[in-house]
């Protein structure tokens, strides 16, 4: 019996088909299950415990890269996660601020030394996040697409930041 070439090569083009896919599900797996890991409490507003479980999993999955990069204990220096309305009125957070649950796409990050706060801020950035604001104690990280991206900002709002991530 004679196997043609092109059945061969179809053959083949369906094996490299199929890792592919099975690839992408078991990467997107292990993404999920990494998440799962994560205590959202520490993402939860002061005055609405459990409101952490609001996070963006997206986000979460940066924030975990970003921690992996950096070596850097992210989840442990989280000052503020999601917030309820009045939480963030009374922090003086914008109105259509990202932290605001249901949005829940950001996060402040101490940052004990500016060693730390540049290591974070250079990460971040070549992580994929497109909304940096940098604080003398903090970084403000967010992945909300509805407002302008690749800029960063300083503290108090509208100053400009020590250093731009984008520039």
């Amino acid at each position: 019996m004679k196997v043609k070439s092109e059945h061969i090569f179809f053959g083949m083009a369906g094996v490299a088909a199929l890792a592919i896919v099975v690839s992408v599900v078991v990467s997107g797996n292990k993404r999920k299950k990494e998440v799962q890991k994560v205590d959202l409490s520490v993402f939860d507003s002061p005055d609405q415990p459990g409101s952490g479980r609001c996070m963006d999993r997206r986000f979460i999955w940066m924030l975990l890269r970003l921690q992996k990069e950096t070596d850097l204990p992210i989840f442990k220096w989280i000052n503020s996660g999601a917030r309820s309305a009045y939480w963030n009125s009374k922090v003086g957070g914008v109105n259509n601020s990202a932290h605001k649950i249901p949005t829940c796409k950001a996060a402040d990050i101490k940052t004990p030394t500016k060693a730390d706060q540049l290591k974070l801020v250079k990460a971040a950035r070549k992580i994929g996040f497109k909304r940096i604001g940098i604080a003398k104690t903090f970084v403000h990280l967010d992945i909300d697409n509805s407002k302008r991206q690749y800029v960063a900002w300083g503290y108090p709002a509208g100053t400009k930041p020590p250093f731009n991530p984008f520039a």
